[in-house]
């Protein structure tokens, strides 16, 4: 029998349960389907902006209140922003479950202080000029802009200093009143639990909650294969990414296209460990997979000497060649044991398995158990590897980008 049920209150409110009888905690939350791929481009940061103002007060209880109520219930809290949507979670004992769930409503319907908005504005200008700081990770930022230009997807989740800048307290009200609606809200929680005490609690705090927008009507990312070089002069390393185009992270295939990754690019023992790292053509060469809920990457990470970067980027896409037609079936059995390995230490972690069903719902894939999971992973094999590359071939043309001393490449890949 499926631990996983559902209800629907009036408001279009939907709420997934997935019953763990043997553990005594219980991970819940909302999740919020909006996220920087549904801003307008003036506007680039307002969904993480506000996922800040939601912890700042409401009409019960201001900022202050908020953090005592949840250290009253010893709960761990927090909440994230990305492309796809927003998310917010309590991680509590089970018998806490529903003086949880009636801060989180609480927050989910913010007053957005006016005496806090731009004091967090700051905050948030402070975190986008410590990212502009980090090479590693906002290179990434540019591959999506890259790889999708002029798609909402290729948006900064943090936006830029100039459009969060310019961000208005009633720019957000509205938009918050227009995405926040429960038709595009899920509550969600995982654990143990009393169903009914759940949804008489979840019913009790959002059933007045009035409707609005819901969903997302955009067109598919379309992928470019081109290369762009960013030269920074105060980085000493040259941060090079390249991708692939993959399918959606609720596709069938995309267990494919991450164990296909995880072989390719792990951090350990993989071909591109091999191929660059123990010999000495990067400090790390990695590859992953990122899923959309309409489109997806297979995309690699260098950190390359200067001097080195067309060398490495050359021997990497030659292993991405070397692919086709040679797979290395013990080294694929161990990359696959170790992706199980790792499913199943997040799904008994309370709020890693409350990310799990965030990520399926924000992408459309179904719910999954972690025994279906794992059987997922086990049937990967060279053949179904070798069925993947037919559709998506990884000797094409990627999508290239470079941050760092380098002006250009030599490479025209």
């Amino acid at each position: 029998m499926s631990p996983f049920t559902s209800h629907t209150l009036d408001n279009g409110l939907t709420m997934i349960f997935e019953a763990i009888p043997r553990i005594n905690s219980a991970a819940v939350g909302f999740f919020a389907n909006t996220g920087s791929r549904d801003e307008v481009p003036e506007q680039a940061g307002i969904s993480h902006f506000l996922e800040h103002m939601c912890f700042k007060g409401t009409a019960k209880r201001d900022w202050r209140q908020l953090s005592l109520d949840i250290d009253d219930l010893g709960a761990t809290w927090n909440a994230y922003t990305w492309w796809e949507g927003t998310a917010y979670f309590h991680w509590a004992q089970s018998e806490r479950a529903t003086q949880s769930i009636e801060i989180l409503a609480d927050m989910m319907r913010s007053t957005i202080p006016a005496d806090e908005f731009d004091t967090e504005k700051k905050v948030i200008l402070e975190e986008i000029a410590m990212y502009h700081d980090r090479p590693d990770a906002l290179i990434f930022d540019h591959l999506i802009r890259t790889a999708y230009p002029d798609h909402p997807v290729g948006q900064s989740v943090l936006g830029t200093e100039e459009t969060v800048g310019a961000l208005t307290r009633e720019q957000m009200i509205e938009y918050f009143d227009r995405r926040y609606a429960p038709e595009n809200m899920t509550f969600i929680v995982t654990g143990r639990f009393n169903r009914d005490e759940i949804i008489a609690a979840v019913e009790d705090s959002c059933g007045d909650w009035t409707s609005g927008e819901s969903g997302r009507d955009q067109p598919n990312p379309v992928f470019s294969g081109q290369t762009r070089v960013f030269p920074r002069d105060n980085v000493t390393r040259e941060h090079v990414t390249l991708a692939f185009p993959a399918p959606s992270a609720a596709s069938t295939e995309a267990i494919t296209a991450e164990m296909l990754s995880a072989y390719l690019g792990a951090s350990t023992n993989s071909r591109l460990y091999w191929a660059v790292v123990q010999n000495s053509l990067a400090d790390e060469a990695t590859a992953d997979f990122a899923g959309f809920s309409d489109a997806g990457l297979i995309y690699i990470y260098l950190s390359v000497d200067p001097a080195r970067t067309d060398e490495a980027i050359e021997v990497v896409l030659q292993e991405c060649r070397g692919l086709h037609g040679d797979i290395d079936t013990d080294a694929l059995g161990r990359a696959k044991t170790k992706a199980a390995t790792s499913v199943v230490c997040a799904g008994e972690h309370g709020l890693h398995r409350f990310s799990q069903l965030v990520d399926d719902l924000s992408c459309g894939a179904p719910l999954r158990t972690l025994d279906e999971q794992i059987e997922e992973i086990r049937a990967v094999n060279a053949d179904t590897i070798a069925r993947y590359l037919s559709s998506y071939p990884l000797d094409g043309e990627p999508a290239l980008v470079a941050l760092g001393p380098r002006t250009e490449l030599a490479l025209t890949h």
